[in-house]
């Protein structure tokens, strides 16, 4: 049909891990195989002959509580169960780990960690202060590991600040069932707990994804960063950086016609940093003065200000030292004026999607979950005109976790 762009060829290399997501019934059947291949780490330990089959995908989602995946298709879960009290109805609603899992095929890329932080997350979003776990004391991948992650051995005495009353009445019908199982025969059991806390505060940040129509096909602009920064140290990330104290006074000196201000304060109307008078327009504002100095200094453009449009929103999980809030706009490029002007990378660099998704998936380019999401979802989209015509609905990710994508359009209303 006249006017319309030829259909995009499906492309040779999709990534194959994007974010953390809720588990879908399509995902359900991947679980117990992935679980089954993983427990034979163990069999270095153990004598694996009396070992129990894992639980289905579906017997693990007719529990109370949440699954987690990764992957397309799912390589890892994790499992949290929500706990009643074994005999005391005034006790809370507790939040166990279970399980973290991963295919021993996709081990050591950083997987586990990711699940992890989103269970943790998603346990803290759901109003709970503390998670509890049951595991082997002495296999690396085991207590080790979840203590550098902030857990805690829990004692008789409820040293970690849970008290004896809670570990009797909520964790004893899981060690009944270790018990059952005769997992102390193969190695020490222990029950560890972790505090959970919105900490540290996150940094409210701007960060610019320049994309322009290629011979290959959408490209987008990207940087790579200095081993040597102390946050993503190597990791190819777009253009961007915190909100500095001047650029309130900055975005208020703006000259931008009502509209403009109005339309971006709606989009980005769900995010935390936007407050209660969030439609106001002066956060708008103040991230569209971020993002325009942020350009100026990492690329060396000067672009208007009404050529930026809000694209998403990103939470750092917690369990990092440093976290940030990043509000992300898309800038359509039809001439090229940016170059390498930060000190903060080594290089920057138009890169085909195409390209830039078959060099993560061969682990030349590290990608955080972020960067991988968004590209997933500009890569599906395929065009700079589908990119600007979607116009998605923006709410924050908080702990890497969110559904697979493209997301949903904005609808209602632009403007107060």
């Amino acid at each position: 049909m006249a006017g319309m762009s030829a259909p995009r060829p499906v492309p040779a290399t999709r990534l194959t891990v994007t974010s953390v997501r809720p588990a879908r019934p399509a995902d359900l059947p991947l679980l117990q195989p992935i679980e089954a291949a993983a427990d034979r780490r163990f069999a270095a330990f153990f004598d694996l002959a009396d070992w129990p089959a894992p639980p289905t995908g579906q017997e693990r989602a007719a529990e109370p509580g949440f699954l987690l995946v990764v992957g397309q298709p799912v390589v890892g879960f994790a499992h949290v169960l929500e706990l009643g009290p074994d005999s005391d109805p005034h006790l809370h609603l507790h939040l166990h780990l279970q399980k973290v899992s991963v295919h021993p095929d996709a081990a050591r890329h950083g997987l586990g960690t990711m699940l992890l932080l989103g269970a943790l997350g998603e346990a803290l979003d759901r109003g709970h202060d503390q998670i509890s776990l049951m595991t082997f004391a002495d296999q690396p991948w085991n207590a080790p590991w979840y203590a550098r992650y902030g857990f805690t051995e829990l004692d008789a005495h409820g040293s970690t600040g849970v008290s004896e009353r809670t570990l009797s009445s909520v964790l004893a019908p899981l060690r009944r069932t270790e018990r059952r199982l005769e997992l102390d025969r193969l190695g020490r059991r222990v029950a560890m707990v972790r505090p959970l806390a919105d900490q540290p505060i996150p940094i409210p940040a701007v960060s610019v994804i320049p994309l322009r129509m290629g011979p290959a096909g959408l490209e987008v602009f990207v940087q790579h960063r200095a081993a040597t920064m102390d946050f993503v140290p190597g990791a190819v990330v777009f253009p961007g950086g915190r909100v500095d104290p001047g650029d309130n006074a900055a975005g208020a000196r703006l000259a931008l016609p009502p509209d403009l201000v109005q339309t971006h304060a709606w989009r980005w109307r769900h995010t935390a940093q936007a407050g209660p008078d969030g439609l106001t327009g002066t956060w708008a504002r103040t991230l569209l003065a971020t993002g325009l100095r942020e350009l100026a200094e990492e690329t060396g453009a000067c672009v208007a200000p009404d050529r930026l449009v809000p694209w998403d929103n990103w939470v750092t999980p917690i369990g990092y030292r440093k976290r940030f809030d990043v509000s992300f706009y898309v800038l359509p490029v039809e001439q090229d004026t940016l170059s390498h002007t930060t000190t903060e990378a080594t290089r920057s660099e138009w890169l085909p999607l195409d390209d830039l998704v078959e060099r993560a998936e061969a682990r030349e380019l590290a990608l955080v979950a972020p960067t991988r999401t968004i590209v997933d979802e500009l890569q599906a989209l395929g065009s700079l005109e589908a990119a600007l015509e979607l116009q998605p609905t923006i709410r924050p990710v908080r702990h890497d976790v969110t559904p697979l994508r493209p997301r949903g359009v904005s609808r209602g209303r632009v403007g107060p």
